[in-house]
């Protein structure tokens, strides 16, 4: 009788040993679960929230005159613009219905009232913030967004009709040729 149980003591603790493992399998794996799918959630919602602009956008500032280039494809239009101040996220500006070709074509001037079929506000402020977060939209495909350094921007030595970028200098029809254009020409 001494070796049965004996036997039996060691039976038990290797069943013992066996669920232990699989407890703790089961849960490591179910931590693992967890975090991917959050991992996997945080993912798509950076991407769906930020969609991949298909190009730059470019400021210049001369004086109180505050104008951005959004390099677009030639059959895109632009449909608003807002101006942020990205420190404190809240609306600084928005114009909605450009008036002109060359503002639905991308190039628009801020706190231009007559540019726009509507705007939230005429003026633009006695002192610009820190930095800007220009959005754009081009329709229910896409847009473009850039946050602005302002004092990068009044620092840059820009030649007329260029416009300054997170990726250097560049004029209306460089940011105009760098977007993919579904296999078309962007200039």
């Amino acid at each position: 009788m001494p070796a049965l149980r004996a036997t039996e003591l060691r039976e038990y603790a290797v069943r013992q040993r066996e669920r232990t493992i699989v407890v703790t399998a089961l849960a490591v794996s179910s931590v693992v679960v967890v975090l991917l799918a959050c991992g996997f959630w945080a993912f798509f919602l950076h991407v769906f929230s930020h969609p991949i602009s298909p190009g730059l956008v470019g400021m210049r500032i001369d004086g109180d005159t505050v104008t951005v280039k959004a390099g677009q494809c030639p059959q895109d239009r632009v449909r608003w613009v807002e101006v942020r101040d990205s420190d404190a996220e809240r609306l600084i500006w928005r114009g909605d219905r450009p008036m002109t070709e060359e503002g639905r074509s991308g190039l628009l001037p801020l706190w231009d009232a007559k540019a726009y079929g509507t705007t939230s506000a005429a003026t633009r402020p006695s002192e610009l913030p820190k930095t800007l977060d220009v959005s754009i939209d081009h329709g229910p495909e896409y847009g473009v967004s850039e946050v602005f350094d302002i004092a990068k921007v009044r620092a840059a030595a820009l030649p007329p009709g260029s416009y300054w970028t997170r990726d250097g200098v560049r004029t209306a029809e460089q940011l105009d040729g760098i977007p993919y254009c579904g296999g078309s020409s962007g200039t």
